[in-house]
């Protein structure tokens, strides 16, 4: 196990094998294989099921795919108002965070257009749209494509991940959410970003330069976050603690920070139910072995599921599970550890 820092991209839609696509870093064979297996419902060859609750928004919100099809690929792009909220399921809006982007690069028959991007904690969420400059079917886009973030002129390479849907029945606008972790970058500040793709995926032979440069901050979406201390310790196996450190929750997600002491392959996952009756999942998305810290991600906050801002308390149950050291072979057996107990949040 890469015991340095690893990042479960829970969220990736790709019909391309796990791995090759390279948007995490690099991962074991055992790794790839636990990967796949556990995260398969969001994966691999079910990731045409993985954005279901916000396709038919996609196709509302855009209203141009006969456009696309019959008109100008340029013209019909320019009018395309696909939103990161929109693309994440997101039942808010991120307008007061979002810096619109909205710029087109083509080359060697390919129009990549960079629509928003929205800064956060150690992070920058982008999304972007993929075209043949004739407008005609991209078929079958078989990865994502491949991206080097910069920031500030310096090449970024903490881990991403991101999703990827056809925004119109012939196929002929892909829409592309990526999220790059940023750890040691003060986000909170305007940093410049440069996005520079080279090739449509690792899959494919086509080659170009579509580079893209804007800047942005995450001060107002920080500011906006709410942060409830924790401060609860388990112990996870023999001489391995796990802190759960904080909540946070704002418009463009909701996490939980820990820390582990001592050497662990665990990964943890956390169930949550509100005074308000909703029941959300924590997944860890993050973990670095080097720092023993990481953060676990509501991940059903794609499909509309969220704590409820109004609720009193969240009654939360860590669970764990050990990660293979050589085989792959998972049994997907979390077991809980210690008792479930209440934080008030309101």
């Amino acid at each position: 196990m890469n015991k340095k820092a690893y990042e479960l991209a829970n969220n990736i839609n790709m019909e391309a094998e796990i791995g090759t696509c390279g948007h995490t870093k690099p991962l074991s064979p055992a790794e790839i294989k636990h990967y796949r297996k556990t995260f398969r419902k969001r994966t691999g060859k079910h990731a045409k099921k993985a954005y279901p609750k916000y396709a038919a928004a996609c196709l509302a919100a855009l209203f141009l795919s006969a456009a696309v099809v019959s008109g100008d690929a340029h013209a019909a792009i320019e009018h395309i108002r696909w939103s990161i909220s929109s693309a994440l399921g997101l039942p808010g809006s991120l307008e007061k965070y979002r810096e619109v982007i909205d710029t087109s690069v083509t080359d060697n028959g390919y129009v990549f257009t960079l629509q928003e991007v929205v800064a956060t904690e150690d992070k920058l969420v982008i999304n972007y749209t993929v075209a043949r400059e004739d407008g005609l079917s991209l078929g079958e886009i078989p990865c994502v494509p491949d991206a080097t973030l910069y920031i500030n002129g310096i090449a970024i390479r903490n881990g991403s991940s991101g999703g990827s849907t056809f925004l119109d029945d012939a196929n002929t606008i892909l829409g592309v959410d990526m999220s790059y972790e940023t750890s040691d970058i003060d986000m909170s500040r305007e940093n410049t970003y440069q996005i520079r793709f080279r090739s449509l995926g690792n899959e494919t032979n086509v080659r170009g330069k579509w580079d893209f440069e804007f800047t942005a901050d995450a001060a107002e979406l920080l500011a906006d976050t709410r942060r409830i201390p924790i401060g609860r310790e388990f112990l996870i196996a023999d001489g391995i603690t796990v802190t759960l450190e904080e909540l946070s929750l704002n418009e463009l997600e909701q996490r939980i920070s820990y820390s582990i002491k001592g050497t662990s392959n665990q990964i943890l996952m956390l169930m949550a139910e509100d005074t308000d009756g909703r029941q959300v999942e924590f997944d860890t998305k993050i973990y670095d072995g080097n720092t023993g810290e990481g953060y676990m991600q509501n991940q059903e906050i794609l499909y509309d599921g969220r704590i409820s801002e109004t609720a009193d308390t969240v009654s939360l149950t860590l669970y764990s599970m050990e990660l293979p050291e050589e085989s792959g072979k998972m049994s997907n057996d979390y077991r809980q550890i210690g008792e479930t107990f209440a934080l008030k949040i309101n």
